[in-house]
């Protein structure tokens, strides 16, 4: 293995080790980092330089000293260039997303894409604008500008900006120092600000200013650690502190004695020992106050990371970290821990030597946790050489072990072959298996497409079986950007084409596709690929942006959505006149149904101006009769339905309607004059038999009999409505009359139910006799209690059963023998 040794790189401090490991040589051509300013992303993300207009420079002093901001790749590979033509930057750093954000002196932030496909701006604010930006600090989301009155103005959400003002700590000078606690690491989450001021450290909040009264500032750099719980110091005198996060304790101090140094900036190396970047060093300063320094030639950058440290400069890059346990129990010097006995059992198979079992069988018991150790160290090992020979270690180790599951060792060796990858000069993101696993994998891919590696985020999600949507949508946008000389249906042939071809099953969404066609001039082509969209709720509001409001109303009633549909009807109804919003509308079915409904439960206006464009007669009737449910104005009330049947009139399909609407009109004026005449007693609004009943029930014979006949009201039915009226009345001399003008059409057998309900026995009885059929007339005497009657009716329609019952219920001793002869008489006779 001609790699150098693990172990060789390793630097001691007490009784811990960490390690500087080169990962590039920078591909950049050796530039001048000190006439650039740099913000580098974290994670192996890009390094964006941009010329530092702070200095003064020689005229054509180089072809990078220009208003662009040039990104490079963390090996020094140019991967995109963005001209800037806005004012002076006051700063510049990455996102979490990649994305670059330049807040510049006059308060506006502009929000870059690596790949260039998304650009934003908002401005911080009035004051921000009015006393301009002086300096900022960034967190993965949001912000922390300084203006010039030396306030603080703050953003918690890039995506969503609202520009806030934290308390006002009257500070008079520019400050010597100051960094932000974000607000996952606070107890308030909320962002906090520590400034150096004077001697002391300001910790400032959007409630109040805390003086953490200090005295031995100022303090020209201040860092957080990653977990939040303290703070490195290095002041003016090159003296660096770590204390806890609320300053009361002081965990270790080192002066650094070599005059002329400056301390640039300072970051964290993991959560216990701060980096501190002087100008011909960079300084670990560890938990305990021992140090390690690493002279460079050329300016130096930090970037922290969750694991770690980055240094770059003009010539190479390298990673500055602690050495993890399982690196230490294989590669340390003189262990002999089971996972180093693995390893050197793998060194001595190689050389084809017998003590390759010993070792093995000195293990076996601790077999498993040595693999597993094995396994680790190869994730925190970043030398490909040693990764492959600890991976095979603990494959050795497995195959002795009966019951082992391999899935740690496969998942670790796809994870790593996936680092590796990334890692590779062309492609430049360094990142290590903490780092790749604290990130969705998704993340990983856009970072990849961000760099417009598509065939290698395609073989990447392939080989960790992961869904590769997210690729070819990229790809497809990226096509239909760089297009200028192919028409919307040859580019069309070309896409579909690809994705069709590379994935069978198509990708589950076209329209973020859609959307950049739209956007780029490709009109008719994004409406072709909207064609393929699955999901309606997605095609719609595009097809509304590009003007197509036909089509994205008839996608949302395809879609059986009503909501969609309700969404496409309120943007027609802003954005249309009126007029023009009633011929679409009326033009759909479904839509025209769904603004009715929706009109009709609103108790909208704009309903009858609808009907009434349309020429829809019978509805508009229909919404005036709606209206006057309530009305209790009679006059007003017929004016209106009068008004409604002459638009009844215009529709010849509504005749049915028409003769309902004139009869309820006369109706209305009947029952007016019905209640002039019977003052006390309320007629209108009554359904025609309830107006008959009551006025039967008043004792208005003739005014009933008279109604009945404008109306044509069913003889059946008007006798129903009078015996009810009669009985209720009490007019039993009226209700014979009724039974004996005629034979009733409704027989006789509702006289009697009515007069039994009224308890009017007698006269129920006079109806009996002329009820049909015979053989129901005992059943009905025997039900008022009239045995004598009920024994005789019986008798003479032979109802055994019937007398029976008499003779059960009857008290009367001789009726109860009339009624045994009877019954012997009929039995005898059969």
């Amino acid at each position: 293995m001609n790699s150098i040794h693990p172990a060789n790189e390793w630097l001691a401090m007490h009784d811990t080790f960490y390690r500087k490991h080169r990962i590039y040589q920078m591909q950049w051509a050796e530039l001048d980092l000190s006439k650039f300013r740099v913000a580098a992303s974290s994670f192996g993300g890009p390094i964006a330089l941009f010329r530092d207009d702070r200095q003064l420079l020689e005229a054509g002093s180089g072809p990078l000293l220009d208003s662009a901001i040039r990104v490079y790749s963390a090996s020094g590979n140019l991967i995109g260039k963005i001209e800037y033509d806005g004012l002076h930057i006051a700063a510049f750093s990455w996102n979490a997303r990649e994305q670059l954000l330049c807040v510049q002196e006059d308060g506006n932030v502009r929000v870059f894409s690596l790949d260039d496909s998304h650009q934003a701006s908002f401005s911080l604010g009035p004051e921000a604008k009015e006393k301009g930006i002086i300096d900022v600090r960034f967190w993965d989301q949001g912000l922390v500008a300084l203006t010039g009155d030396y306030r603080f103005v703050y953003v918690n959400d890039i995506g969503e900006p609202k520009p806030k003002m934290l308390a006002n700590a009257h500070i008079t000078e520019m400050p010597h120092s100051w960094t932000i606690v974000p607000p996952h690491l606070t107890l308030s989450h909320h962002v906090e600000v520590l400034v150096s001021v004077g001697a002391t450290i300001l910790s400032i909040d959007a409630a109040g200013v805390q003086d953490q009264l200090l005295d031995q500032g100022p303090y020209v750099c201040i860092s957080v650690s990653p977990n939040g719980r303290l703070v490195s110091l290095c002041s003016d005198r090159n003296c660096v502190q770590v204390v806890s996060m609320d300053f009361q304790r002081s965990f270790s101090e080192y002066h650094h004695e070599q005059p002329g140094d400056v301390p640039v900036e300072i970051a964290w190396c993991g959560s216990d020992a701060a980096v501190v970047n002087f100008s011909s060093q960079v300084l670990l300063v560890g938990p305990f106050g021992e140090t390690l320094s690493f002279p460079h030639d050329t300016l130096a950058h930090l970037v922290q990371e969750p694991d770690g440290v980055r240094i770059f400069g003009a010539l190479e890059h390298s990673f500055l970290c602690k050495v993890g346990a399982e690196s230490k129990s294989v590669f340390q010097i003189g262990s002999t821990s089971p996972s180093a006995l693995l390893y050197d059992a793998l060194e001595s198979m190689r050389q084809h030597s017998s003590r390759a079992d010993e070792i093995v069988r000195s293990i076996r018991d601790e077999m498993p946790a040595a693999v597993d150790t094995c396994i680790a160290a190869a994730g925190a090992e970043p030398i490909v050489e040693y990764q492959q020979s600890l991976l095979r270690a603990a494959s050795l180790g497995k195959s002795f072990l009966a019951m082992y599951n391999g899935d740690k060792l496969v998942d670790m060796c796809r994870s790593l072959r996936v680092i590796n990858c990334l890692a590779s000069y062309d492609v430049g993101i360094p990142a290590t298996l903490m780092q790749f696993q604290s990130l969705p994998f998704e993340e990983w891919v856009q970072r990849l497409l961000n760099r417009n590696k598509h065939q290698l985020a395609l073989h990447v999600c392939r080989y960790m079986e992961e869904p590769s949507d997210q690729v070819y949508i990229h790809w497809a946008c990226a096509k239909i950007r760089a297009s200028s000389t192919l028409d919307d249906d040859a580019l069309y042939r070309v896409l579909r084409e690809r994705l069709d071809h590379l994935q069978p099953a198509g990708i589950s969404s076209y329209v973020d596709i859609a959307e950049v066609a739209n956007t780029c001039g490709y009109q008719r082509l994004a409406i072709k690929l909207l064609q393929h969209e699955p999901r309606a709720a997605n095609q719609v509001p595009l097809l509304i942006s590009m003007g197509q409001e036909e089509a994205a109303m008839a996608e949302a009633i395809r879609s059986g959505d009503s909501d969609l549909v309700y969404f496409v009807i309120f943007h027609l109804f802003k954005a249309m006149p009126l007029a023009d919003f009633f011929q679409v509308i009326g033009r759909t079915k479904v839509a025209g149904q769904l603004f009715e409904k929706y009109c009709i439960d609103q108790d909208a206006p704009v309903l009858e101006d609808y009907y009434f464009q349309d020429d829809a007669f019978a509805k508009s009737a229909r919404l005036i009769l709606i209206e006057n449910l309530g009305e209790r104005d009679v006059a007003k009330l017929v004016a209106n339905l009068k008004v409604a049947l002459k638009m009844l009139h215009n529709d010849k399909s509504a005749a049915l309607e028409t003769h309902a609407m004139d009869t309820q009109i006369k109706l209305l004026q009947t029952q007016h004059q019905l209640e002039q005449d019977t003052p006390g007693h309320i007629f209108v609004g009554l359904p025609l038999n309830q107006t008959l009943a009551l006025c039967l029930t008043l004792g208005n014979y003739s005014r009933a009999s008279k109604l009945r006949n404008e109306y044509k009201v069913p003889e059946r039915r008007y006798y129903w409505i009078k015996l009810h009226a009669l009985v209720v009345r009490r007019d039993w001399a009226e209700l014979a009359r009724l039974a004996n003008a005629k034979k009733s059409p409704i027989g006789y057998r509702p006289f009697v139910d009515e007069c039994i309900q009224a308890l009017q026995y007698q006269e129920a009885a006079k109806y009996i006799t002329r009820c049909e059929p015979p053989s129901e007339r005992a059943t009905l005497y025997l039900k008022i209690g009239f045995y004598h009657e009920a024994a005789q009716a019986a008798a003479a329609s032979k109802d055994v059963d019937t007398l029976r019952q008499i003779r059960s219920a009857a008290r009367d001793p001789t009726l109860q023998h009339d009624v045994a002869l009877m019954i012997d008489q009929i039995t005898s006779r059969s």
